[in-house]
C-alpha cells in the first residue's frame, strides 16, 4: 500500500473520530474538576462512582452514535460499572487494616537539635518548625500553646505515643478533639483522620491538606505540623522549616502571614507547657 493511501485512511479515521476525541477530553476535564484540590485519583466511593457513571455514559453515547443495538448500549454501561465497581471492592478487600492504638516509634533520624541541653535516655524531643521542646519523663507533655489555647498533648503509654489535640473555631468553641489517637468532631466539619502507617497520625481537611500531623520518629523524637487556631486570632501554621503567624483572613484564606523567629528551645516536665506562640 502506498503512502498516499495510508495517509488518506489515517486522515479519514481522524475526521470520523474527532468528535469522540473531544468528548473524551471533555469527560477528563470534568472529572479533573471534580477531584481538583486532592490527589490525582483519590480512591473514595464517591469518586469511583462518579468515574464509573461518567465513563459508562460516555461509552453508551458513542455506541448510540454508531447505531449499535440497544442491548449493546445497556450492556456496555453495566459492564463498565461492574468492572470499575468490582475492581474497587477487590482493592478495598486487599488493603491492610488501618493501624489503631498508640503510635509506634519508627526508625527515622531525630531532627537537628541546636539547644544547649541535650536529651538523655528516656527524654522526648518534640520538634515543630525550627523550635524544639525537650520532655522529661513519660508525660503528658504540652509542647506548644497557640495564644491561650492548648493545641496538643503527647504522652507515652501502651508501648507507644498517644495524642490529645483540640481544634477551636472562631467563636472560641472547641470544634474537634482527638483523644488517645481517636478523632471526634464536636461540630459539622469536613475533616478525616488517617493512619498511613503505625507511626503517623494525620488529620486532613476536604482538600487533603494537613490540619494535624504527628509522627513518632523514634523512641526519643516526635515531629509535629499543622494549623492551629485560637479564637479570633489568625491561625498558626506549623511547618517543618517555620511557623507562620499573623495576617488577615479573607473568605477562609489567611493572607500576609509571617514566620516567627524560630530556633526556640524549652525543657518541660509533665503538666507544664513548652513554647507559647502568638497567632498575631
Amino acid at each position: 500500500m502506498r503512502w498516499p493511501a495510508i495517509a488518506g485512511k489515517t486522515a479519514g479515521f481522524c475526521r470520523r473520530n474527532l468528535g469522540t476525541a473531544f468528548r473524551i477530553a471533555g469527560f477528563c476535564l470534568v472529572f479533573w474538576a471534580f477531584v481538583t484540590g486532592g490527589p490525582l485519583f483519590p480512591l473514595k466511593p464517591a469518586v469511583v462512582a462518579a468515574a464509573a457513571t461518567g465513563l459508562g455514559m460516555l461509552v453508551a453515547f458513542e455506541l448510540m452514535l454508531r447505531e449499535a443495538p440497544q442491548a449493546w448500549v445497556l450492556g456496555s454501561m453495566l459492564l463498565v460499572d461492574a468492572t470499575i465497581g468490582g475492581s474497587y471492592l477487590i482493592w478495598r478487600q486487599v488493603q491492610p487494616p488501618t493501624p489503631s492504638g498508640p503510635l509506634i516509634a519508627a526508625n527515622d533520624p531525630s531532627p537537628r537539635l541546636e539547644c544547649e541541653e541535650k536529651p538523655q535516655a528516656g527524654d522526648l524531643v518534640m520538634a515543630f518548625g525550627t523550635n524544639r521542646v525537650l520532655g522529661k519523663g513519660r508525660g503528658p507533655f504540652t509542647p506548644l500553646l497557640v495564644d491561650d489555647c492548648v493545641a496538643l498533648k503527647l504522652a507515652r503509654q501502651g508501648g507507644g505515643l498517644t495524642i490529645q489535640a483540640f481544634g477551636y473555631a472562631f467563636t472560641q468553641d472547641i470544634a474537634f478533639h482527638v483523644m488517645d489517637n481517636i478523632y471526634e468532631p464536636d461540630s459539622a466539619l469536613q475533616l478525616r483522620a488517617s493512619r498511613p502507617d503505625r507511626s503517623t497520625f494525620l488529620l486532613l481537611d476536604r482538600f487533603d491538606k494537613e490540619v494535624l500531623y504527628v509522627r513518632y520518629l523514634n523512641p526519643q523524637a516526635v515531629r509535629i505540623r499543622g494549623r492551629f487556631l485560637c479564637g479570633e486570632a489568625p491561625q498558626a501554621v506549623v511547618r517543618d522549616d517555620a511557623i507562620l503567624v499573623g495576617g488577615v483572613r479573607i473568605n477562609g484564606v489567611f493572607l500576609g502571614q509571617h514566620p516567627t523567629k524560630g530556633h526556640v528551645c524549652a525543657t518541660i516536665k509533665a503538666g507544664v507547657h513548652g513554647i507559647a506562640i502568638s497567632g498575631r
